[in-house]
């Protein structure tokens, strides 16, 4: 039947968080003939196929499931066909050999099924395909046609012959063929019906009870018909829910894999992969350890490059920030491809400074050669703002070789970072170098391979740190050994095509060539310009509708693989054993307690044949009240047992008192087998109860006398020595009980008692049909229900087959041995159907619990890759850029804050505790101790008091936080002070806390370490630069006098404006008064001292004293950049404190200006 699968089109909740939703771009476009609502992929993630292609998948998985019961059809007709054989042992030989020839004939087709089955061959494979459709249909034509010659060469045939084959074969061609219900289904379910009906009727011996009987055999083979239907359908429904919750499951994995995906690349882009993977792993477990888990490893022979941008302040001016932020982006950009083209690691962007490594984590022999070049490519790169900005900004790298410390620190906010003296040598290798030169230490030089031709560049004379540590200095004139990537190679062969070929045959390097403009490209853009420029382009934009498309084919196959190429029955035999018992308890408990809805519709059947007896009974046996009240009496038991099973299926049209009592019923295990069992029992022992009273009450009654049995003469001793030797009811029962069934005996007879025998097939199918019991408790059953009817048969009922017989001209064999030899038939085919039917159910289940481990694989793998993500970026940047996967790499992210608080945190003394001594394993002690402090302040953020503050970074020893920064927080413009800026309160108190906090480590690890922080209010400017290793900081006027605020101030002390410290004695704060401090680009600030808090709120302070918002948003006053000092390395400083200030305060003023507020902006964005 041509499934309708409409509801699985439905959209589906997402098991994801709400902050993890993915919302899909691309919206479907419309299209009549797309019957299922068009073709496309929902915002909620749902794969939305036309209804002709999900049909046709359900189709070819529905066919593919079904005909692993082929099988057990050919089975069944094997057994019919070896009673053809050996049963009737008087037969004729031509009849014998016929019936051999349809048994061949079966197991010739069987074996077709077999041929190119595991070929590789593509033509033996599509003849599979062609025999998988083919041979259904031939062996059901086979099995007609061998019931029509049976039927024809039989010398005296009656219509009960081959009723119970008939009853049978009408119920295995809806439950084991693997043809589709609309119209093949139901057009071979009715010829066989038909015939099956029709055939035996018109080749039967007159009778004058031939209409009842044709009656009773129509009312039999149609229930056995309705109940394959039953369970057609209940089948169908079963694979259709596993199929629509395959889809559903394959949906929300795959949003959960592109979800996992995007963080996975934007976690990557962040961290190196061999840190997250370990990040990964660690997640959620438990450490035992005294320490916390730092994730920092040192490497030797590391190649460190500094670039920083010279003259960049020059053209701030021309500039609005939004615009000046921009350009950096897009120029750190390129940088990053170029890196990615270099091989080098980008560790940070600190303001207009960009530095990055070779030689971890990775080794490389030659990490100096690629750190040069990728020097030289900068200094060309630059030329993009030279021409942009049309103004003379150049850039100044440093390269120094050494060792370095390089991972993470603390638990929030990671960044990748790398820690050394070697660094900080790099560092000043860059500000003691000249602008446009590419600046190296005799470490590099010696890494070198004689690639490049240097000059002295006597740095060492310009800069103390490097004379001290014993460096000589050099720089890049030339590129004696060209760098060539195979895409360059690959670019120079696509030129030589061209209609330009370089007579020499020798390519220019896109490094080496000083007028090169392309090498600020990577070498993807310049095989698409070389393209371009032939006419023809190489990389075709991929529009939305082609992308949807992709992605719904991709769906479309996986969802193929998932369930209709997959051979689930063979797959389940590895977790099962020969009784069909899960290996694993777990699994098989669990298979124990699930039940698949409407799993108790079946039972119907088991009422249905119980009510048919009523019927057929009236037509073809006597009309007893006996009789009736026997198989009456059952129908109030089994009714109950069904209605109870069943009205869980129905609760909206049952009482809801009802519905939670059969809920309670079906939830214990035991009840429901135990209820199933009693309804099996109950049908087929009122059938042999039915057998054994009444028939022989009727031979006790003489109704057939003995004179009858005289016809067969042949008979008649033997007939006569069982009558008179059996064990009758009136030998069992008391004699009052006897005189009442001899007067509900009629006097009327109709002797048929091959029926009886034949409605035990419609009994053993109702109870092969029963969900609530397992394939051996089925087996059990029909096994013994089935022997039990056997006995009845050949030794209780004997003498009425004889009479039979005797109706129906002595046939060739008793009637009693030939129902009884169909009733094992039909035990035996049923016994391997159930196991069928049983091994099916259980592939289901496995195929749910397999989708639903890998769904929570991939969403596990999900929250890992999300928990790592948001401690990376915050919630709402890293949500943009998973969200907006189609964005260019280049985008730009930023958002503007008006009303934001800036705290700086650092350890002054720290830089005199580290030290690279072999006692401190080379400074990584030293660094687990600043892991251990840094992961205390980050743990302060967990608190809910503190959940609006967000970790910004650590620069070394300094830890940078703020406050206001919430996308969801709205206030008014008219609200009060004390509203706006309360997030400005709960920033100090959280740098009370900690100061708290460290107080508390140095109690533990007996050292001194002292806060130095600073606090400043105001506008800023959040946002990424380089998106395609997202960077997440904060710019404006507003964090450079914070960093003032900390660097200018004394250690133990929290230090402040004079406008922040207005505002937070409106919260109850106590300040002491500094004077005034020199802050450069600021001039002279009058500074405050934090003191504490008073224990009542101090009152509000007149409106003429309190000065809100200095800094104007819109006119930021005009400042120069941080100094190196601050954002560059402050961790180390090798000199002492007065030479250390001394030298950075040389290096902050190569920028010194002041002037108009939008040249004071754009240079605060830089820093």
């Amino acid at each position: 039947m041509e499934a309708n699968l409409e509801n699985g089109q439905k959209t589906i909740a997402s098991t994801s968080k709400s902050h993890s939703q993915r919302q899909t771009t691309s919206r479907r476009r419309q299209n009549d003939s797309d019957v299922a609502g068009g073709v496309g992929i929902t915002g909620g993630g749902v794969v939305i196929l036309p209804q002709h292609v999900l049909n046709e998948l359900y189709h070819n998985y529905s066919i593919k499931q079904r005909r692993s019961g082929l099988k057990w059809f050919v089975f069944a007709a094997a057994l019919f066909n070896i009673w053809t054989i050996g049963i009737p042992w008087d037969q004729s030989a031509p009849t014998r050999v016929i019936n051999c020839c349809m048994l061949l004939a079966y197991l010739a087709l069987t074996a077709l099924l077999h041929i190119g089955r595991r070929s590789d061959k593509p033509a033996l494979r599509r003849f599979h395909q062609i025999l998988l459709i083919i041979v259904p249909r031939a062996l059901w034509l086979l099995s007609i046609l061998h019931f029509t010659v049976y039927v024809i060469l039989q010398p005296s045939f009656s219509p009960r012959d081959l009723l119970g084959w008939a009853i049978l074969l009408n119920f295995l061609v809806y439950v084991t063929l693997p043809l589709q219900l609309i119209f093949l289904g139901l057009s071979i379910g009715c010829i066989t019906y038909f015939i099956c009906l029709s055939l035996p009727v018109g080749y039967s011996h007159w009778d004058s009870l031939l209409s009842n009987q044709l009656a009773a055999n129509a009312v039999l083979i149609a229930t056995a018909a309705l109940i394959g239907l039953l369970y057609y359908f209940m089948g169908e429904a079963k694979q259709k829910r596993a199929f629509l919750e395959a889809k559903k499951s394959l949906e929300v994995k795959m949003v959960i894999e592109e979800q996992s995906a995007e963080q996975e690349r934007l976690l990557l882009s962040v961290l190196p992969k061999h840190v997250a993977i370990k990040m990964r792993e660690d997640l959620g477990s438990s450490s035992s350890e005294a320490f916390k888990k730092i994730y920092m490893s040192r490497h030797e022979n590391v190649s460190i490059l500094y670039a920083d941008i010279v003259g960049f302040t020059a053209i701030s001016s021309t500039y609005s920030a939004q615009d000046l932020v921009k350009m950096l982006n897009e120029l750190f950009a390129r940088f990053d491809r170029l890196a990615e083209k270099y091989q080098q690691l980008r560790i940070k962007i600190l303001g207009d400074c960009y530095y990055c490594i070779s030689g971890a984590p990775d080794e490389r022999p030659d990490h100096a050669v690629l750190c040069v070049h990728m020097g030289l490519s900068m200094v060309k790169a630059i030329k993009y703002v030279q021409q942009k900005a049309n103004s003379p900004v150049d850039m100044r790298v440093g390269i120094h070789t050494g060792a370095v410390l390089a991972g993470i620190l603390g638990q929030r906010q990671w960044q990748f970072d790398v820690y050394s003296k070697d660094v900080e040598l790099a560092n000043k290798m860059e500000s003691s170098g000249k602008a446009g030169r590419v600046h190296i230490s005799d470490k590099t030089l010696a890494f070198l391979n004689g690639e490049f031709e240097v000059e002295a560049a006597f740095g060492e004379k310009r800069e103390e740190l490097l004379r001290i540590a014993g460096l000589k200095t050099y720089f890049i004139t030339k590129v004696v050994k060209a760098f060539a990537s195979p895409c360059a190679k690959k670019i120079n062969e696509t030129q030589a095509e061209i209609a330009h070929p370089n007579p020499n045959g020798s390519t220019t390097d896109i490094v080496s060539d000083e007028d090169d403009n392309d090498a600020t490209l990577d070498d993807e853009e310049l095989l698409a310009q070389n393209s371009v420029s032939n006419g023809h382009q190489i990389g075709i934009a991929v529009t939305a509708d082609e992308e949807e498309q992709v992605k719904l084919e991709n769906f479309k196959q996986r969802l193929k693989d998932e369930l209709v190429t997959r051979d689930g029955h063979e797959n389940l035999t590895k977790d099962t054993n020969i009784f069909l018992r899960f290996k694993n308890p777990q699994l098989e408990q669990l298979y124990a307690v699930y039940r698949e809805p409407y799993s108790s519709l079946p039972l119907l059947a088991a009422l249905l044949v119980q009510c048919i007896d009523v019927l057929y009974s009236y037509l073809v046996l006597p009309r007893s009240t006996l009789h009736f009240i026997n198989i009456a009496a059952p129908l109030v038991p089994i009714a109950m047992l069904v209605v109870i099973s069943l009205a869980e299926s129905f609760s909206g049209m049952l009482p809801k008192f009802f519905v939670d009592v059969s809920k309670r019923f079906n939830d214990i295990t035991f009840v429901r087998e135990l209820a199933a069992i009693i309804i099996a029992l109950t049908i087929g022992f009122s059938n042999v109860i039915d057998m054994f009273f009444f028939v022989t009450f009727v031979r006790t009654e003489h109704i057939v006398s003995e004179s009858e049995f005289n016809v067969t003469a042949s008979l008649e001793s033997d007939i006569n020595l069982v009558v008179e030797g059996m064990v009758t009811a009136e030998h069992l029962l008391p004699a009052s009980f006897v005189e009442q069934m001899r007067d509900a005996v009629p006097t009327e007879r109709v002797l048929y008692p091959s029926y009886l025998s034949n409605f035990g097939v419609l009994i053993l199918i109702a109870i092969a049909v029963i969900a609530q019991l397992t394939h051996l408790t089925k087996i059990l059953l029909l096994l013994s229900i089935a022997a039990l009817h056997c006995y009845f048969n050949i030794f209780i009922m004997q003498d009425l087959y004889a009479l039979e017989d005797d109706f129906e001209h002595q046939p060739i064999i008793s009637t009693r041995y030939a129902a009884s030899g169909l009733l094992l038939v039909a035990a035996l085919a049923l016994s391997t159907l159930a196991r069928h039917m049983d091994h099916e159910d259980r592939v289901i289940f496995k195929w749910k619990t397999e989708v639903a481990e890998q769904k929570e694989t991939a969403n596990d793998m999900r929250q890992r890759n999300e928990a790592l993500v948001y401690n990376v970026l915050p919630v709402h940047v890293a949500e943009h850029f998973m969200k907006n996967t189609k964005r260019s790499h280049d985008d730009l992210y930023s958002q503007s804050y008006a009303e934001v608080g800036v705290l700086f945190a650092s350890m002054p003394n720290f830089s005199d505790f580290y030290s690279e001594e072999t006692v401190n394993n080379q400074g990584l002690e030293c660094l687990r101790f600043l892991n251990e402090v840094i992961s205390d302040f980050d743990a302060l953020l967990e608190l809910p008091q503190f959940q609006d503050i967000i970790k910004i970074k650590t620069i070394g020893s300094t830890y940078m936080a703020a406050s206001g920064i919430n996308v969801q927080r709205t206030v008014r413009n008219d609200a009060p002070i004390t509203e706006r800026w309360s997030h400005l309160a709960i920033l100090v108190e959280f740098a009370l806390e900690l100061k708290h906090a460290l107080q508390s480590i140095n109690e533990q690890s007996f050292n001194h370490f002292v806060l130095k922080m600073g606090i400043n209010h105001g506008p800023i400017t959040a946002g990424v630069i380089g998106a395609r290793k997202p960077h997440y900081d904060i710019w404006g006027n507003t964090v450079n006098v914070a960093s003032r605020m900390e660097s200018t101030g004394k250690a133990g002390a929290i230090q402040v404006t004079e406008e922040t410290c207005n505002i937070l004695r409106l919260f109850g704060y106590t300040f002491l008064q500094r004077g005034l401090v020199a802050v450069k680009g600021k001039g002279q600030l009058m500074t405050f001292y934090l003191q504490g808090k008073s224990q009542s709120s101090a009152e509000p302070v007149a409106s003429g004293v309190v000065v809100l918002n200095g800094q104007d948003s819109s006119a930021v006053e005009s400042t120069s950049e941080l100094e190196a000092s601050d954002i560059k390395m402050p961790l180390l400083k090798m000199n002492g404190p007065e030479q250390s200030l001394e030298i950075d305060q040389d290096r902050s003023l190569r920028n010194d200006s002041a002037g108009q507020e939008s040249v004071a902006e754009c240079q605060s964005l830089l820093e």
